[in-house]
Order: structure tokens, then sequence, then C-alpha cells
């Protein structure tokens, strides 16, 4: 087991000094960094999570255009922050966005607050989020132990213990507290995520363009590539659906998702299939639901196979077994197709509903010439 903290003081105040020089040189020109505000630091902190910068950048724009502060973001209707969201990804951080602007103007004044324990308390924030928002937006003394974080810490401290146990994770970040220099908080924060980012890499790491690589403890015993350590993946849990899409020239329908997987995001109607369910006699079964329902006029074509979907989550696979029927038009009635849990859309996608990436992939299915049958 190595020894896992720096041996003085000096070695702190020495990372803290030329990490500093080095962002102030090679720091990006990031949205959020150009006129920075409390506001901005949240948006971005929750839109960064499991996302990369350069995914995130033209969200972050269109989303601050929009929504330009605490009071736009409130009074805004969920399912519009959830639209404007679509295609990022883990939707539950556009709907606890939204609920800590809600809260912070019903309950502080529409002031962000400035101390982690009261951030915590907030809806989606956790520690990480939390400590970066106290370090970034308010300059205060803590540090943020993001992914990027983690692994400069680990590095820098030779430390091979599972950086995935929380005993692991506690001890970086105290480590790491320590060198966190009185002044410049917020820049170190971002300085330590930029090394990450850039230099520290997960793989194929520059060392050389390291400006902390005379107090690396994985360089100097030349286990950069094998730190950090992360305890084995578990096998991702594989889920089945069978989806059916409803056209009619030119529209589909979309039912807005239950809690759980993808809440709150618009998807054609999609049952989980049961170990022993086969997906024509469930999507038969939809069918029957849907028409008596009203969600189907009485007339419309039996459902076609169109073709398999697939798309991994973080700790699931999914497999969408995608069938469709056609209806000459949509109903006009008072129908399940027309309440708030039910919207028809263009089938080419474009839609101001929040249509995650899944749904995308099942709008943009289509039938193979090449003998297809139902599964």
């Amino acid at each position: 087991m190595t020894d896992r903290s720096l041996p003085t003081a000096a070695d702190g105040a020495l990372i803290s000094k030329a990490l500093l020089a080095w962002y102030t040189r090679v720091r990006r020109d990031l949205p959020w960094r150009r006129q920075p505000s409390p506001y901005k630091t949240l948006v971005s902190e929750f839109m960064l999570q499991q996302t990369v910068v350069a995914t995130v950048i033209p969200y972050f724009e269109r989303f601050l255009k929009r929504f330009p502060g605490f009071p736009e973001l409130a009074a805004a209707a969920e399912e519009d922050v959830t639209a404007l969201w679509s295609g990022l990804g883990y939707y539950a951080r556009a709907r606890n966005l939204h609920r800590v602007a809600q809260a912070v103007c019903d309950h502080h004044c529409g002031v962000l607050p400035a101390d982690e324990a009261t951030l915590l308390t907030l809806p989606g924030i956790g520690p990480y989020t939390a400590a970066a928002i106290a370090a970034i937006a308010f300059g205060h003394r803590t540090f943020a132990l993001d992914g990027n974080a983690t692994r400069v810490v680990a590095r820098l401290t030779d430390d091979d213990a599972p950086i995935d146990q929380p005993e692991a994770r506690v001890r970086l970040r105290t480590v790491a507290t320590e060198w966190v220099p009185k002044r410049r908080a917020g820049d170190f924060a971002q300085a330590v995520m930029e090394l990450g980012a850039t230099v520290c890499r997960p793989k194929n790491p520059d060392c050389f363009a390291c400006p902390l690589l005379s107090v690396c403890r994985a360089a100097r015993s030349g286990r950069v590539d094998t730190i950090p350590v992360k305890s084995p993946k578990k096998a991702k849990r594989e889920i089945r659906w069978a989806v059916l899409r409803i056209e009619a020239n030119g529209w589909v329908a979309l039912q807005k998702r239950p809690p759980g997987l993808l809440a709150g995001t618009w998807l054609p109607p999609a049952v989980e299939l049961a170990a022993h369910e086969t997906p024509m006699s469930s999507v038969c079964s939809l069918v029957g639901s849907l028409a008596a329902a009203g969600a189907l006029p009485s007339a419309f074509a039996q459902p076609q196979f169109i073709e398999t979907v697939v798309h991994v989550f973080t700790h699931r696979q999914l497999t969408a077994e995608v069938f469709e029927v056609t209806t000459k038009r949509r109903p006009v009635s008072k129908t399940a197709a027309d309440d708030s849990d039910w919207r028809w859309a263009r089938t080419n996608g474009k839609s101001r509903l929040a249509l995650s990436s899944l749904a995308r992939k099942i709008l943009r299915a289509r039938k193979a010439d090449n003998g297809l049958v139902s599964p």
C-alpha cells in the first residue's frame, strides 16, 4: 500500500502556485467563465455532470438566452425547460435545476446560497456540486472532487485504492483541501478540473506538459497508466421494450414518460417486456388498449415490425423492438391522444418537446428491404 499523502506542506504550496500560473496561461475560453455569476456556475455545473464540455457549450448558450436568470427559469413550465435540454440526456438534471431556481426565488430572495450546507438542501445538489459552486461562485476554500479532480489527486498521491469507494473519496478530498489557496479558490477548483480534462487525461496523459510533474508520485513510481483504480464494473442490467409508433400523414403520437427511466420526456408509447413476453404480443395488447382509449381511430393498419434499436444508459442497456401502425388522420375528438400526456409531433423529429436521443433513434428507425420479420 502506498503512502497517500504529500510529504510536506511545501508541496501543497507548490501545487497551488504552479497550477494557478498554468491555468492563467492556458485556460479555455468557456461561456460560463465570461462575466461569471452564481447562476452561470450553477447551470454549467448541472450540465457538465456526466457530459463533456464540447457537448455542453451550445446547450448552455441556448439555455442562458432563453432563461438568463433565476426569475425566468423559476417561472418557466417544466416542459419548456426539459424541451431545451432535449438531447443532452440525464433529464433529472433539468428538472432539478428548475426546482433549484424555484427554491432560490421562493426561499432565498432570488439569491443562490453561498455556503455548502445550504446548497446541499437544494434539489439535485450533492457534495461535489455544492463544493464547486461555493468555490467557483463565492471563493470559499473548499475542494470539489469530480471525476477529473479525483484522477488528478489520486495520481499526485499515487493512491491505489478504488476511487469508487466512499472512504477513498473522503481521503482524497481531505488531502486536496489542504492544497486550496486562501485566495483564488475558485480558479484553483477550475484549474484542477482543467488539468484533468486536458492534460491528466484518463488515457494517454500528457505528463511532460503537466505543471505538477515534479510532485506527482504516480509519475515517480511509473504508475500513471494504472492510477486511479476502479472496482470491477458490474454488468449492465438489460431491459427490453416494445415501442409503438403511431403515424398519421407525417405526424407521430408521443406520450410523456412517467416517473422512472427518461421521466418527463416524450416517446412513442412503450411497454417493458417481461422475460416470457414476446414483442408482438405485447404491442398487440398495447394497440388494443390505445384503440379503446381513443388514441387510435377505428381504422388503422396492422402493426408492422420496423427495427430493433439498442440504447445504452449508464447502468442499463435497452433493446427496443419498434413497431408501427399508420392511420389516415389523427384523432380529432377529446381522446387520450389529446390530453396533457399525449402530443402529436412531426415525424422528422423537429419538435419543441423534450425528445431524448433514444426517442430520436426511434423516430429515425426505418424498415429495411431485407426481409425483416417480426421478432
